[in-house]
């Protein structure tokens, strides 16, 4: 994304840009009796889309970084493009045009003249340039380096030292994002980037109005942060905040002046619940219209797939519900999300690591732990954003070393036997595991297989928190681990891959070949991001060339591609949700008839 002579901190910041993961979070709940959800414009609660979900933390779009918050940005508030119903090709939203000029550098955006904000102020450009600038230096962002080095906008940085070291900051005002009038809005990049539009389409890059909050210089604010993150946050999108009760629920309702189609419903309700099992309990009682069925409940034989879409987006039933006798609609999508077994090579040797990816067999991973609820992953990167698409992914794992589809015994002895380790002389491992039934089952059928050739591995519990902690004071051996797409480029995930910074992924990578070919490899990633074709040749073969490094030194040894899942009554329509997830799907779409 970047070239040698380019400014040194765009470069740097790329390169040690990290996303967030953690394992998945799934929103569950208390046992209810059947009921409607009342919003404040739907007191009877018979038009209001009724789910279940996890606790949120704020509203605030800059601030949000967890799924379930990320969520409720999507129907508050709209970006100049977004990621329609989820899909991961991004569309204009609040902009009704775009150019790009100077070699891909410049992005001009026109604005839609009849886009609002909640409280009926019309959005402008200025309204841009404070939301951009909130999301560059903003105490309260989460997401300032999606902006300033994903992205790449120009900007200036200053030199700050504290306790901690030295560290460079972002110039209030610096930023390269310009009013051209109340409806053009003009974004200069550092050098082209082939994904921009993606970029732009993150919640984070929401539209709020100028001079709202006082947290950044130049204002005053209107609110206090706490106010707007919490009780009224103003923005663009086709539904405003209802009520939020903290560990107790909350809901949206349906703006009437809102332009375009939609919203269908007169508003969404989320309860918030603790438990899937107890999420479940409250659905099949009929309190949610969309829900999830957990790994215990879930029987794969009640699902029926009627048709799949180019996508590899499945469409069908499941049911009758045990519970309930209901036969409910289900939908399956494959998500941008990849989970992986990450070892930290300084604490364990390649050939115990090779042995552990010659024995793993990723197809029972899935058909038996995780009840086939995803795809075996051959490489880090999901197919639907791997060079060429799913076609392409699967002719390169045609090539992958330790097989897909079955344990190799044979082969995990021998490369361990090399190295002086056997049945009578382990190697020694901690796998560090999500505190998760499936994934502690992953650990001990990894133990029991590991054993038979000459690892003794020790299997830990552990919630995810504790495995980053540990993870970047280099404590951990083995661990679980899951990736899920920043923007929709395989360098979402494959830059977690660059050896120099791959402690912070918890890796300690490099000092062999491999190493330096994923450099390499890398750095060609960074010197060929405009969107043209030599330079989108360019980096294919280096995404690839990256995927095969890791498969020689087993640095991150990819698992499976977990799917999305959506069950829902007959009385709803929702449409299809794509690769980018429920919680970009903005549901504007869907609609609520007579329940039963």
């Amino acid at each position: 994304m970047t070239h040698d002579n380019t400014p040194t901190h765009l470069s740097a910041s790329r390169r040690a840009f990290l996303g967030t993961a953690g394992s998945v979070a799934v929103g569950v709940g208390l046992a209810g009796c059947s009921g409607s959800a009342p919003t404040a414009d739907d007191p009877s609660g018979e038009r209001t889309f009724r789910m279940v979900g996890s606790a949120i933390r704020t509203l605030d779009p800059v601030a949000a970084a967890d799924s379930e918050s990320t969520t409720v940005v999507t129907q508050l508030f709209d970006g100049l493009v977004h990621y329609p119903k989820g899909n991961i090709d991004p569309e204009l939203l609040l902009a009704e045009d775009h150019r790009v000029s100077e070699a891909g550098r410049v992005h001009t955006f026109e604005l839609d003249p009849e886009a609002t904000f909640s409280d009926g102020r019309p959005v402008t450009a200025d309204d841009v340039v404070y939301s951009f600038e909130r999301l560059a230096g903003s105490k309260h962002s989460q997401s300032a380096s999606k902006l300033l080095d994903v992205l790449g906008v120009e900007h200036e940085t200053e030199t700050v030292e504290s306790d901690d070291g030295t560290t460079e900051e972002y110039v209030p005002g610096s930023l390269g994002v310009e009013a051209k009038g109340d409806r053009t809005v003009e974004i200069r990049l550092e050098e082209p980037f082939h994904t921009a539009l993606g970029v732009l389409a993150y919640p984070a890059f929401s539209v709020v109005p100028e001079g709202v909050l006082g947290d950044v210089e130049g204002y005053d604010g209107e609110m206090s942060h706490e106010e707007f993150a919490t009780e009224n946050p103003v923005g663009a999108g086709p539904f405003v905040l209802d009520t939020w009760k903290k560990d107790v629920e909350y809901s949206v309702t349906a703006r009437d002046d809102y332009r375009g189609d939609g919203p269908y419903v007169e508003g969404i309700h989320w309860k918030v619940t603790s438990n899937p099992s107890a999420a479940y309990t409250y659905a099949i009682n009929r309190n949610a219209d969309a829900f999830w069925v957990p790994t215990g409940k879930f029987d794969p034989n009640l699902v029926s797939i009627e048709k799949t879409d180019r996508k590899g987006r499945k469409v069908g039933t499941y049911g009758p519900l045990p519970e309930n006798g209901e036969t409910v609609q289900y939908r399956q999508i494959p998500l941008t999300w990849t989970y992986y077994l990450g070892f930290n090579a300084e604490n364990v040797e390649r050939p115990v690591r090779r042995a552990v990816a010659y024995v793993l067999n990723q197809q029972t991973q899935v058909e038996k732990v995780h009840q086939g609820r995803g795809k075996r992953a051959g490489h880090l990167t999901p197919p639907n954003l791997y060079p060429g698409g799913n076609p392409a992914y699967e002719d390169h794992a045609e090539q992958y070393p330790y097989g897909l589809g079955e344990s190799r015994f044979d082969e995990a002895q021998s490369v361990l036997s090399e190295a002086g380790y056997g049945p009578d002389n382990p190697a020694e491992m901690t796998l560090s595991v999500y505190d998760a039934t499936a994934w502690f089952e992953t650990g001990k059928l990894l133990r029991d297989k590991l054993a038979r050739v000459g690892v003794d591995v020790s299997v830990e519990r552990v919630p995810f928190a504790t495995i980053a902690e540990r993870g970047q004071n280099g404590d951990l051996d083995a661990f679980t681990y899951g990736w899920v797409m920043d923007y929709p480029s395989p360098e979402s995930f494959l830059k977690i891959l660059y050896p120099p910074s791959s402690g912070d992924q918890f890796f300690f990578w490099g000092g062999t070949d491999a190493a330096d070919r994923a450099e390499s490899a890398w750095q060609t990633v960074l010197d060929h991001s405009s969107g043209s074709d030599a330079d989108r040749k360019a980096r294919a073969e280096a995404y690839r060339e990256m995927e095969s490094a890791n498969w020689e030194d087993v640095i991150a040894l990819p698992v499976y591609h977990p799917v999305g899942e959506g069950f829902y009554y007959d009385w709803v329509d929702v449409p299809k949700t794509g690769a980018a997830g429920f919680s970009k799907h903005k549901y504007t779409d869907v609609r609520v008839g007579k329940r039963d």
